[in-house]
């Protein structure tokens, strides 16, 4: 039997989010089935890093990073999905003096899952909802594998070129589909 693992970069699928219909909350369940499209689903991977917490965080920092742990928490109880969580740090501010983060970590994860999933030959399909071409080589690798790769992107300008060059299928996530894939 063929089935698709499923590679999700929550920073970037929040971000689109953001940017398309901030008063849309994601049903996760729906958004697999439809990047899924009817293929059985081995895995779904949700790549993140808690919210940034100073070393004397206050209120507001303390109840973010419970929001997102809860949120974690319930994506676990959903079938098939399991959390991998980077981690934030700080790389200073911008001119207005709002602090700078990166996430490390995420991107290896995320390029080692996919990159196994595929050499083990347990997904003849595999989906990476991303914009980041330093997934590329894990792409390639999957690819010569016999694995279908498929990104799931926002519009243009929100991914890099290489990622889309290289899958060998596309779905654009539009602000209609985040509607459509709306908690009820």
């Amino acid at each position: 039997m063929e089935y698709i693992g499923i590679f999700i970069d929550g920073g970037y699928l929040q971000k689109l989010s953001l940017q398309m219909a901030p008063e849309c909350r994601i049903d996760m369940a729906k958004l697999v089935r439809w990047i899924a499209c009817d293929l059985p689903v081995r895995r779904v991977y949700y790549y993140d890093c808690l919210p940034y917490q100073s070393p004397l965080p206050t209120t507001e920092e303390r109840e973010r990073v419970s929001r997102k742990q809860k949120f974690f928490q319930a994506l676990e109880k959903l079938d098939r999905f399991e959390v991998r969580l980077g981690r934030l740090e700080k790389r200073g501010a911008d001119e207005s003096g709002k602090l700078l983060f990166d996430q490390k970590g995420v991107d290896l994860q995320m390029g080692l899952d996919f990159a196994l999933a595929s050499l083990r030959q347990k997904i003849s399909y595999a989906a990476l909802l991303s914009g980041d071409s330093d997934l590329c080589p894990a792409i390639e690798a999957a690819k010569n594998e016999g694995v279908i790769t498929r990104l799931v992107h926002g519009p243009f300008g929100t991914f890099h070129n290489r990622l889309w060059n290289i899958v060998d299928e596309r779905r654009e996530i539009t602000p209609a589909v985040l509607k459509e894939l709306a908690l009820a």
